[in-house]
């Protein structure tokens, strides 16, 4: 790989079929690292999970899950999208670009563990429990360590290096279950876990330093490639923080509204039924977001060809995925996990049925982002933020625990009408496959679920305490 070192932008690919070929058969071999890799992380994630929750009790999860979603919302409120810019910026491969781009990432994640400081009183305050005075300022300190890590990872992600990043978020993923798993061994505490993350987040930062050595970054503050990244980041910054308005305000809502033991157990079966998604985030913002942005220039009809031959295959990979959680999923809890957890069981199916409108946005507005059109992306959370924030409350009023769940399983179904119709704007139909292949994940839930009930499983819907 070729860094430029002149600040001009390069010429994009020819538009013959060999750099199509050329790119697909890097997308395949992308999807393969994606898939390996993150098949690894999940299965050490499950591990983790059963391991730790015979551990920890479900309240000091849920104090975790109420300061990592505090701590995610500041970082999602400062976000300009450096990777999305390198990826599609003609420059991104310029020295000067990525330095700069660095530079206002060391800058971004210091300032953001020092605001930790100062909040954490207040948000103790607001939920009334002290330990949230150190732990805050002590899970921010992260985004400061995370701050200094090196333009490899900027530059990977442009060129599809799918191997060597997920190498390394495996590696960070190892480090913090054993840190947090030997701590918990002697002393099973906030501390434990608080240590598992900041310890990966250092492990992972100077090894990312190893992966392309002849990148060193240092600080530079060049003023056309700063203005070339704020204009493209401002729908961003806008789009992730509505994204973590929506997205993420269930927590700290029902940390509100329930104890920390039970938001703990929401957090449980909320990260299990998330799986399908998170691996089709995966896909998209690894192979799909890089690879699709290629073919930005050419023919809307030929673009949006391309698009929908590679969104059938996910989709269709995802329905599936979705298919064996629902069904399986409570099953998995009360099998596998300690009986503390267990009133998660029924929460499953509820989240992971809510996740198919889920999967057809999230493979859209990737597609919309590569035309640099971001301002869609930002109407969409916008409109999924005012739906939440109106669904929840209501929801939890009149049906309590199981009216939450369901609010934050249809929520952001609005989001999905602004994807179709941001795709129709920019001459890209969808709907026909979304209907197909939703009639497709309907009648084959419905084998499964069939199938299920003959074995003598019952419904995994059952025990939804309405």
């Amino acid at each position: 790989m070729t860094v430029n070192a002149e600040l001009t932008p390069s010429p994009r690919e020819d538009l013959d079929d060999s750099p199509l070929r050329a790119l697909e058969s890097k997308a395949v071999r992308g999807t393969y690292f994606v898939t390996i890799s993150y098949g690894l992380a999940l299965a050490l994630r499950l591990v983790s999970s059963i391991v730790l929750s015979r551990l920890f009790a479900p309240e000091l999860f849920g104090v975790l899950t109420l300061v990592s979603t505090i701590i995610l919302g500041m970082y999602l409120f400062s976000h300009i999208g450096l990777q999305d810019s390198i990826i599609q910026d003609p420059r991104g491969d310029n020295l000067t670009f990525l330095n700069t781009a660095w530079t206002v990432q060391v800058v971004r994640g210091i300032a953001l563990f020092l605001i930790t400081i100062p909040l954490a009183w207040p948000v103790a305050h607001f939920y009334h429990d002290s330990r949230l005075l150190w732990v805050l300022p002590a899970l921010g300190f992260g985004n400061a360590i995370s701050g200094f890590t090196s333009t490899s990872l900027l530059s990977l992600a442009r060129h599809l290096g799918v191997g060597k990043i997920s190498a390394l978020e495996l590696l960070q993923q190892i480090v913090q279950f054993v840190v947090t798993l030997v701590w918990a061994l002697y002393q099973p505490s906030l501390m434990a876990l608080v240590a598992g993350r900041l310890i990966s987040e250092l492990v992972r930062t100077i090894a990312s330093y190893f992966l392309m050595p002849e990148l060193r970054p240092r600080f530079t503050w060049h003023t056309e490639s700063l203005r070339a990244l704020v204009k493209f980041g401002r729908w961003i910054l806008i789009g992730t923080g509505l994204t973590f308005l929506a997205g993420q305000s269930d927590r700290l809502i029902l940390a509100k509204l329930i104890s920390f033991q039970l938001l703990g157990i929401y957090g449980i079966a909320f990260q299990i039924s998330d799986v399908p998604r998170q691996i089709i985030l995966q896909f998209c913002g690894r192979v799909g977001f890089p690879f699709i942005a290629r073919f930005s220039a050419r023919p809307r009809r030929e673009y949006q060809d391309i698009l929908l031959k590679y969104r059938k295959l996910v989709l269709a990979l995802g329905g599936l995925m979705l298919i064996l959680v629902i069904c399986t999923g409570d099953l998995f809890i009360t099998h596998v996990y300690d009986h503390r957890y267990h009133a998660a069981a029924w929460m499953i199916g509820i989240l992971a049925l809510g996740l198919w409108h889920t999967l057809l946005y999230s493979t859209t507005f990737p597609a919309i982002l590569s035309l640099q059109k971001a301002h869609y992306n930002a109407l969409g959370y916008f409109v999924y933020c005012v739906s939440l924030y109106i669904a929840l409350p209501v929801g939890f009023h009149f049906l309590g625990m199981t009216g939450a769940v369901l609010a934050v399983a249809v929520a952001d179904l609005p989001m999905y009408f602004v994807g179709l119709y941001s795709a129709y704007r920019e001459r890209i139909r969808l709907f026909a496959q979304d209907a197909w292949l939703t009639l497709a994940f309907v009648v084959s839930l419905a084998a499964a679920l069939a199938l299920r009930w003959s074995l003598g499983f019952g419904s995994p819907f059952a025990g939804i305490p309405w």
